[in-house]
């Protein structure tokens, strides 16, 4: 898996797919307990596009109905991801270079990524929401 491209054709033959787009797929996982989570798979480019990278990222929820700094120190504790906010939600995501880009490389931040977000979600929102 070398490009965006390889990345779509690999999730296509193993995921389920739930919506997609120019530099987007959109997927939907069950995490047990009747709750799934929300992941989506984004193109990002650098210089100038020679340069193409993998995003992962899921919803938590609405940033201003968490405890930021407590949901902070939790994803600090974390070895794969980063918290961001994105239109008043909080995301957690990670990047990749998609340059010889491993399997795994892909499928273990995939599923680490869907787990921390769910289960920030299911801690400092109480519901399910993505």
């Amino acid at each position: 898996m070398t490009t965006w491209d390889s990345v779509v054709e690999y999730v296509r033959s193993n995921y389920k797919i739930a919506g997609e787009d120019t530099g987007k797929v959109k997927l939907i996982f069950e995490v047990g307990d009747m709750r799934t989570q929300v992941v989506f798979l984004w193109r990002e480019t650098l210089e100038n596009g020679a340069e193409e990278w993998l995003q992962i990222e899921s919803p938590v929820g609405k940033a201003d109905k968490m405890d930021l700094r407590a949901v902070l120190e939790e994803v600090g504790n974390k070895v794969c991801g980063g918290a961001a906010l994105i239109d008043d939600h909080l995301f957690i995501r990670q990047s990749m270079p998609l340059a010889n880009l491993d399997i795994n490389e892909f499928e273990r931040p995939l599923a680490l990524i869907t787990s921390t977000a769910d289960r920030l979600e299911r801690q400092f929102v109480g519901g399910d929401e993505f």
